[in-house]
């Protein structure tokens, strides 16, 4: 049997209206060299039951249910499962671009990288779509590790999504890399972290891969809830243990890898926004105490929240986010 080069993990839970279009992206593309993995999480709608009739279809799709334990959990199943010399993630409501799975494959062919980064498209429920970010050159990618995570903490988004890349699957193995297990929310947070602070090579392919499907009403990315800001809050605090020591960076890779954990505090400040009076009390605390974490930020809007909460303080600073947010939409 010939060795697989790609695993495409897909995590499943209630979202039958979408598997379909999901899954079809995928194997209208497939090769014998690509196995695609569905761990149905528990679902309670027809999830599971459409799963098992894309495996009669496809002996390369593999199957896997188990018990309701969370996106994390039906990821790291599917990691179990896989074989592939590389390893994507592609969330069910999701879906993958034509022909990408033939350019991964011959990226595949002359790759050693530990983390490729691709093209992701935000697609609106009118049809409209808009890059999730600017696509990273490779050349910005190949002058050294530390060049290369420079580059990721300067760009406009923090790249903390799981999907949208390409993972050397021993580089996951021989760091265990996997998910967290405590059904937090943001999960892929930390997960992107600690790859980016392991991987040694690093590089792009210029496709267009990911399609992130927007406005989802049942989707718990479309809430800002306190279990929400919550998680973030946990990727926050882990990234001061991991990498700083008395508010300092322990090193150069530190500091860099220090701005997505700004990042993703910037966006806790709109968070706050979204709460009811009672949980701001606690969420507030949390802010100031956390505020310090900005000083890493490099990208320009982690910079210009920084200056703006430094004049006019958090509470109007997230006023003011929600309303920009609520503009933007």
């Amino acid at each position: 049997m010939k060795k697989k080069a790609l695993s495409i993990i897909i995590p499943v839970y209630n979202v039958e209206a979408y598997l379909e279009q999901c899954v079809k992206s995928i194997l209208d593309q497939w090769t014998p060299e690509v196995e695609v993995i569905l761990v149905d999480d528990g679902s309670t709608d027809n999830s599971g039951k459409l799963c098992d009739k894309f495996a009669a279809q496809s002996k390369e799709l593999i199957v896997v249910h188990q018990e309701n334990g969370g996106l994390s959990a039906a990821r790291n199943t599917g990691l179990r499962f896989a074989t592939g010399r590389y390893i994507t993630f592609v969330d069910s409501d999701d879906f993958i671009g034509d022909n990408s799975v033939q350019k991964i494959l011959s990226w595949i062919e002359g790759s050693s990288a530990d983390i490729c980064f691709m093209n992701a498209w935000k697609l609106f429920p009118n049809g409209r779509k808009e890059l999730l970010d600017v696509p990273i050159p490779h050349e910005m990618l190949c002058k050294g590790k530390l060049n290369a995570v420079k580059y990721l903490s300067e760009m406009n988004k923090y790249p903390g999504s799981a999907w949208g890349k390409l993972f050397r699957r021993t580089f996951l193995i021989q760091n265990n890399l996997d998910f967290p297990r405590d059904r937090r929310i943001s999960e892929d947070l930390g997960f992107m972290r600690d790859c980016i602070l392991k991987a040694e090579r690093f590089d792009s392919l210029p496709i267009d891969f990911y399609y992130y499907r927007q406005g989802r009403s049942n989707s718990i990315t479309n809430k800002v809830t306190k279990k929400s800001f919550d998680g973030v809050g946990k990727f926050v605090i882990e990234s001061v243990e991991k990498l700083t020591l008395h508010k300092k960076a322990i090193g150069t890779l530190e500091s860099y890898v220090m701005s997505f954990a700004a990042y993703e505090y910037s966006i806790m400040i709109w968070q706050y926004s979204c709460l009811t009076s009672e949980e701001k009390k606690a969420s507030y605390l949390f802010l100031k105490e956390y505020k310090w974490v900005l000083e890493y930020g490099k990208s320009q809007k982690t910079l210009f929240v920084r200056k703006t909460s430094a004049i006019l303080g958090l509470r109007i600073t997230s006023s003011a986010m929600k309303i920009y947010m609520q503009l933007r939409k």
